[in-house]
């Protein structure tokens, strides 16, 4: 017998015990929810049971905020986790780190397989994804016939845009029928060839019922759509396969009858902006044009000479008839000044003088002599009158002297 000096000590032995089980650190386990009570601090106590044992559970915060559904008692779940040991309060209990409803396990896993094999094969590529048109004539919409999401989708388009005809195809959007009903549904539109964009929506459902959308058949069929295709499957926070391989995913139904048409006044303004700008734009090339025409439709050389000259001629003729009397009065003014002039200048000429009786000497070289200084006995001079010339040799001559003169 192994003696224990007391309850802690037995109980941290069992614990130690339990730590050290390498079976029971990493098991998965399938059950039926008996009780579950939430915490304010996000932590899950319940049990699960099976028909003759329960088993107490505990999950802290961060394995509750990876729940895809609300569990309640009653749904089968598998579990994934390890048991440990409460020593304080002596209780066996399985630490839950992740749940999902049963079967949710499989198609998790079935989810990856197939998300890693169309991602390998490029479906998902972000450069191949088709352009939303910019203004569609016809939409066509995927989705039930009943419910709200069909009018939610239809009513945020026509309150965006009225202008333009949408196309309802019904198909179911949860169950085993979904896949080949969507798919069904592209089918028609690529055959109809009469819609510009495909909407394939339905609302928030819990994993499995969304699964539906995780098709192969589906995905391949959306790839190989010739008409832009937009996901719009549950919340913001769903993911399915189909978004990925659509050319654009709406978080919402309606947040794809927000992106799949402009609004009709946004569009309208910006199109009167642009009218405005171009009409500004062309008046003032028209301007700048009608500018330069006239800069240069009078220049010379889009004339004859003739014609230039001509020109200059008419301008000339229209300047002088132009002129004021008192201009023309300052004009004869003016002429009447240099002919006085004139007539000074011609009494001062040497020619008038010397036709006056007057004459001048000069030497052999022709230079005017002017002094008596210049010339002594002997000298050969020559004095210039009006009508000719004579040569005379100097015998005498007297300097003339202030009140008498000298011979020399």
């Amino acid at each position: 017998m192994y003696q224990f000096n007391n309850v802690t000590h037995l109980n941290d032995f069992i614990k130690e015990y339990i730590n050290n089980n390498k079976y029971l650190r990493d098991i998965r386990l399938t059950a039926e929810i008996s009780q579950y009570t939430l915490t304010r601090k996000n932590t899950a106590y319940f049990t699960v049971k099976d028909a003759t044992s329960v088993l107490n559970c505990v999950m802290f915060s961060e394995g509750v905020m990876l729940l895809d559904f609300d569990p309640q008692p009653g749904d089968k779940v598998t579990i994934d986790g390890s048991i440990g040991y409460y020593r304080e309060a002596g209780k066996l209990q399985f630490y839950v780190n992740y749940m999902v409803k049963a079967g949710a396990g499989d198609l998790h896993e079935q989810y990856k397989k197939l998300f890693a094999k169309l991602q390998n094969e490029g479906l998902f590529d972000p450069s191949i994804k088709k352009t939303l048109p910019l203004l569609p004539k016809r939409i066509g919409l995927i989705t039930s016939p009943t419910g709200k999401v069909k009018s939610d989708v239809i009513n945020t388009m026509r309150q965006r845009n009225p202008h333009f005809d949408i196309v309802l195809y019904p198909a179911s959007v949860q169950g085993e029928n979904c896949p080949a009903e969507v798919c069904a549904g592209i089918d028609y539109f690529m055959e109809k060839k009469d819609v510009d964009v495909i909407i394939i929506a339905r609302g928030g459902g819990s994993y499995d019922e969304l699964f539906c959308f995780n098709d192969e058949m589906l995905a391949r069929k959306v790839f190989a759509c010739n008409i832009p295709v937009i996901s719009a499957i549950g919340h913001d926070e769903d993911y399915t396969i189909l978004d990925y391989v659509a050319d654009f995913r709406a978080a919402t139904p309606t947040g794809a009858g927000n992106c799949v048409i402009g609004s009709y006044t946004e569009l309208n303004n910006d199109l009167n902006n642009l009218l405005l700008t171009l009409d500004m734009t062309y008046t003032q090339y028209l301007k700048n044009k009608r500018n330069r025409l006239e800069s240069l439709k009078n220049h010379k050389a889009l004339y004859s000479t003739e014609t230039y000259f001509e020109n200059q001629r008419i301008l000339v003729s229209q300047l002088k008839s132009s002129m004021s009397d008192s201009m023309i009065r300052h004009v004869d003014d003016g002429r009447k000044d240099l002919k006085s002039i004139l007539g000074q200048l011609e009494s001062l000429n040497p020619s008038n003088v010397l036709s006056r009786g007057y004459s001048y000497v000069s030497d052999n070289d022709g230079n005017t002599i002017e002094s008596v200084d210049k010339i002594n006995k002997g000298d050969r001079i020559t004095v210039v009158f009006a009508d000719g010339k004579a040569d005379a040799t100097v015998t005498d001559k007297t300097k003339k002297t202030e009140g008498k003169q000298n011979a020399c």
